[in-house]
């Protein structure tokens, strides 16, 4: 059973689906690189809400744990309260990534008028979508627990599946991958804006 679940086509799926994630945001990087480094379209600064979400979404990781040890206790109020409040964390990124967007408008900082900013916009808003999806699931995995966790029968079920244990752990497995993945992003552009950027000042 447990080479099974390990070798799971679902498992095999999601992590098909973060390799390639992680080759299209690398492809994008490096395209970043190629048609920005040395140039002047470094020089604006980068949203100060882009430092907060950072510590927003690390915070998201924390409580993802504790979500995932809470269903290994069997705590199913911690479980959802879990799920909700990783969501909740989430939709704050959500907003103020949008608010950060406002920011680099309130500087000028165009698709059409600034190749680096138009990747700064590309890449968030496609880590944005990853987000956003992750958001969704942990919504419809707290809906679901919340129907199980007054029904012993289902809970019982629930509890003794270990495909429903494999799918939290992959859920739990996508939210880090986002979370590192707005981490490296966000190193990415720091080390590029506010420091590389003042090699051609």
């Amino acid at each position: 059973m447990e080479l099974r679940m390990k070798y799971h086509p679902l498992r095999i799926f999601i992590y098909l689906i973060l390799v390639g994630g992680s080759s299209a945001f690398l492809f994008l990087s490096i395209s970043y690189l190629l048609t920005s480094l040395g140039t002047d379209f470094n020089h604006f600064k980068l949203p100060l809400i882009f430092h907060a979400n950072t510590v927003l979404i690390i915070a998201s990781s924390y409580t993802m744990t504790q979500t995932r040890k809470a269903i290994t206790r069997d705590d199913w109020k911690g479980y959802t309260n879990g799920l909700l409040v990783t969501a909740g964390i989430g939709l704050g990124f959500t907003f103020f990534q949008l608010k950060g967007w406002e920011e680099l408008i309130a500087q000028g900082i165009f698709m059409n008028n600034n190749i680096a900013g138009a990747y700064l916009y590309i890449i968030s808003g496609l880590h944005l979508l990853h987000l956003v999806l992750g958001i969704v699931f942990l919504i419809v995995f707290a809906i679901k627990a919340l129907m199980i966790k007054n029904d012993p029968v289902q809970s019982l079920i629930f509890e003794s599946d270990p495909f429903s244990k494999m799918k939290v752990s992959l859920l739990c497995t996508y939210w880090y991958f986002v979370d590192g993945l707005w981490v490296y992003l966000y190193l990415f552009f720091l080390l590029n804006i506010h420091l590389l950027a003042k090699g051609v000042q």
